[in-house]
């Protein structure tokens, strides 16, 4: 009888994450990570950054209070800028006093349009943001002054390209109506039935975005892999207005995946040395992440595949270890 092959446990889907409750001794652990992110659109980017940090928040790395999608009146990005600088909760809590600020825009060149017959006033129509604004979000966003410096996260020329960089790798312009019909086409080869209905109007509603989300979550080093690329690829003369298409969000992803990572490094480190002492005797939250110690620890637990830059991987890993 043939030996049985291990059973990468990591992946198992069906295991429930506990809530991990970490001591926070001040003089070794970091305070609880808060961020505030104000978004464009109403549900396909806001409701994508939620589904990443939902696992963090039910395992209590982080709370409900330190991850906050701001509300906001305008659909422009200087509007959406000037919003999250208004911010202010019950508490007095402004946005310059989170670690993180952040905006998310799409480029989403202003298009004029001739309204259809049907509509009652008859002429033309604008869609999308002018040159302007968008780099005057830019260069507002922009302080000396790290309290008040807010990052930007911005797809040129929509939310869409990052899900078809899960896909592919693309560095020629694509007009913007084309991006959704090739997402969708692409989410229809991996699962028909779970994606037959969907359309370019519906999904960018909560419940498709989540669909989406989950679906592609797998793929999400690839989408990461192939954004650094295409924007390495611009060099120094990036111009995020131009460039066509381009993106920096996955540097958003990558830190929201990583919220309270340190923390869990640590039990980590510190559930392995009592483990194993002499196996991981010289193990320590500075070496880690280096190659060699982290294959020691696949080899160890068996375990196939691990980003030990994902927060919630390496809590299955801690759950593993308990």
């Amino acid at each position: 009888m043939g030996r049985r092959k291990a059973k990468n446990r990591i992946d198992n889907t069906e295991t429930e994450l506990r809530p991990i409750d970490f001591k926070r001794d001040t003089n070794n652990r970091r305070t609880i990570p808060d961020i505030i992110i104000s978004c464009e659109d109403e549900a396909s980017s806001p409701t994508y950054l939620r589904q990443i940090v939902s696992l963090l928040i039910k395992t209590k790395i982080i709370t409900q209070d330190s991850f906050v999608i701001a509300q906001h009146k305008h659909t422009n990005p200087f509007g959406v800028l000037t919003d999250l600088k208004k911010y202010e909760d019950e508490n007095k809590k402004k946005y310059s006093n989170f670690e993180h600020k952040w905006i998310v825009i799409d480029r989403d060149v202003e298009i004029i349009k001739k309204k259809a017959k049907t509509e009652k006033k008859q002429g033309y129509k604008k869609n999308g943001h002018t040159k302007e604004d968008f780099e005057k979000a830019f260069n507002n966003a922009k302080s000396k002054i790290k309290k008040y410096h807010i990052e930007v996260a911005y797809i040129n020329d929509s939310f869409e390209l990052w899900y078809l960089l899960h896909f592919n790798y693309r560095d020629t312009a694509i007009i913007r109506d084309e991006i959704p019909k090739v997402v969708i086409e692409n989410l229809k080869k991996r699962n028909f039935n779970k994606f037959k209905n969907l359309t370019e109007k519906t999904m960018k509603s909560e419940e498709n975005t989540k669909k989406i989300y989950n679906e592609l979550e797998s793929l999400q080093k690839n989408a990461i892999r192939n954004a650094e690329t295409l924007l390495a690829s611009y060099g120094n003369t990036h111009n995020p207005e131009k460039d066509n298409p381009s993106t920096n969000f996955h540097v958003l992803v990558k830190l929201l995946n990583s919220l309270g990572k340190d923390d869990v490094l640590l039990e980590i480190v510190n559930k392995l040395r009592e483990i194993d002492m002499m196996k991981f005797s010289e193990l320590t939250i500075n070496n880690i992440m280096e190659f060699h110690n982290q294959q020691k620890i696949k080899d160890k637990f068996r375990l196939k595949e691990i980003n030990f830059d994902k927060t919630i991987d390496l809590i299955k890993v801690l759950h593993l270890l308990k």
